[in-house]
């Protein structure tokens, strides 16, 4: 069977909407896995749980973000963090827009201690 030329402009039109369509899908996700920053705002699921959090990263973006299962941090922990303005580093995953925090570590802060030199 020969294709007639709107025919065969439909099928290669259709084949590149495809193309692209997967394309578009199998992009890699360029958001950080890891974000530091300031704890701002906590909600507790229990006594030793965290529910949800706000991250003030170091650039200034406010990253509310669901605390998934056992994240590393007791709720008390982070409302140390909170109080004292300790950074933390998150480590996250997408769903879609939503950020989710599956593990939260403390980060070193630099000492401002000198240590004298030999002379």
């Amino acid at each position: 069977m020969r294709w007639r030329g709107a025919a065969r402009h439909e099928l290669l039109a259709l084949l590149l909407l495809v193309a692209s369509a997967l394309m578009v899908g199998c992009q890699r996700d360029t958001r950080p896995t890891v974000l530091r920053g300031l704890i701002v705002e906590m909600q507790a699921a229990s006594f030793l749980q965290v529910g949800s959090f706000t991250l003030r990263t170091n650039d200034g973006q406010l990253i509310e973000m669901a605390a998934e299962g056992d994240i590393g941090i007791t709720a008390g922990h982070m409302r140390e963090h909170m109080t004292l303005a300790d950074p933390v580093a998150v480590t996250v995953r997408y769903e879609g827009d939503r950020v989710i925090a599956t593990r939260v570590e403390d980060v070193a802060m630099p000492t401002t201690e000198t240590v004298p030199t030999k002379r």
